[in-house]
């Protein structure tokens, strides 16, 4: 593979590249844009935004995900707040200073004024902790930067700050081409750029195979519609070639299924598996399931998927748990099995893993190219379950 990939890499796996915060990788992104801009243009059909402070891919998807959000956001409450700041900071000019006791009082007249279904209340510590983890987003981002901190707002309502503006905030969302007041569905947000362009056919069609690939963690063929099966299909052998060329993946094609697999040591893909102890239990769970799987315990359908009713699921996440119980974190240790469940029930969903249907689950294919196990003979603790305990 070409030593130019770990650019791009850098491109799909990251917001963006602040000169400011990452000279050394923006000076090799832009010397090398003639290499990879092309591929960029005329395959993903995605905008590279370069200038003098930063190098930005804009990465819209085929089709939405779960994970696909800003993945240390918990509650609707903080996209709310994100977006009242950015309001805030619209017209402010590049290093205006500002107190948080000014950007308090205009997110509340902002949400109050907007009649929001979701209004913050600065009694309620929830509320103040979702204000810090948004300006902590905002500021990991260099949107803003921290200039003193008297005192934490999660601890002390009256709290000060004092906060500078980058001028870095009206590049965050991406320009739409129409009235997105007018927008009900998610697919409306997504669809904009193509207005008025048949998606099924061309250019379009090609650009959504790709994004499906690059910036999904696997693709089904219930999701994909039939013109990118085809074009999948057809041109598996030079999207492959192209895939390889560009980024440090190679292109695994079932009968209902695409992925691209990643060397171990760069995959960043999605951020799966994470820091998070949580993503190694799913790990591990997808290792019972595979195992089920080969000693013909399940029946695999036509789609290549397993259709399993919630009791087994549910026995199986309960198995896991008590095979591995002193590798857990004190976290899931402590955790009632009821609440472990439910938490690994919906993180497996939020990474398409698996589906709630009628029947119970549907276990989807990429559940056996992601799976963990630790060696029966180990007696440490592995580095394994050393991720966060606080997701």
């Amino acid at each position: 593979m070409d030593v130019n990939t770990k650019e791009l890499e850098y491109l799909l796996n990251n917001y963006w590249c602040l000169k400011e915060q990452r000279p050394d990788v923006y000076f090799n992104i832009k010397n090398k844009l003639d290499y990879y801009k092309d591929f960029i243009q005329t395959k993903m059909g995605s905008k590279l935004l370069v200038n003098d402070r930063f190098i930005k891919l804009e990465k819209i998807p085929a089709t939405p995900k779960a994970y696909m959000g800003i993945m240390d956001f918990t509650n609707p409450l903080e996209y709310v707040l994100l977006f009242i700041i950015l309001i805030f900071l619209e017209d402010k000019p590049r290093l205006e200073q500002f107190i948080l006791s000014n950007l308090i009082e205009f997110i509340t007249n902002t949400a109050t004024t907007l009649k929001l279904d979701n209004l913050p209340d600065w009694n309620r510590l929830q509320h103040r902790k979702y204000l810090v983890n948004v300006i902590n987003h905002l500021s990991e981002l260099g949107i803003i930067k921290v200039v003193e901190e008297k005192n934490i707002f999660t601890e002390d309502i009256k709290a000060e700050a004092l906060y500078e503006t980058t001028g870095l905030a009206n590049y965050y969302v991406r320009e739409f081409k129409n009235n997105i007041l007018e927008y009900r569905e998610l697919n409306d947000y997504v669809n904009d750029e193509f207005t008025d362009q048949n998606e099924n056919i061309g250019d379009v069609r090609r650009y959504k195979v790709y994004r499906h690939l690059l910036f999904e963690l696997s693709s089904y063929t219930d999701e994909l519609t039939e013109f990118e099966i085809d074009y999948l299909r057809k041109f598996r052998n030079s999207i492959n070639s192209e895939l390889s060329k560009y980024t440090l993946s190679e292109l695994e094609l079932t009968k209902d299924m695409a992925v691209l697999m990643y060397d171990e040591e760069t995959k960043e893909k999605f951020d799966f598996p994470n820091g998070k102890a949580i993503s190694d239990i799913v790990l591990l769970i997808n290792n019972y399931l595979l195992n089920k799987l080969n000693n013909n315990e399940f029946n695999l359908e036509n789609d290549e998927t397993i259709i399993i009713s919630k009791e087994q699921l549910y026995r199986i996440i309960k198995e896991t748990r008590k095979d591995y119980l002193d590798y857990l974190s004190k976290k899931y240790r402590e955790l009632s099995i009821d609440n472990f469940i439910k938490e690994v029930i919906s993180y497996m969903q939020e990474y398409d893993f698996i589906k709630e249907i009628e029947l119970g689950y549907k276990i989807y294919p990429s559940v056996s190219k992601l799976v963990g196990y630790i060696p029966k003979d180990d007696t440490e603790q592995l580095n394994l379950f050393g991720g966060d305990d606080n997701e």
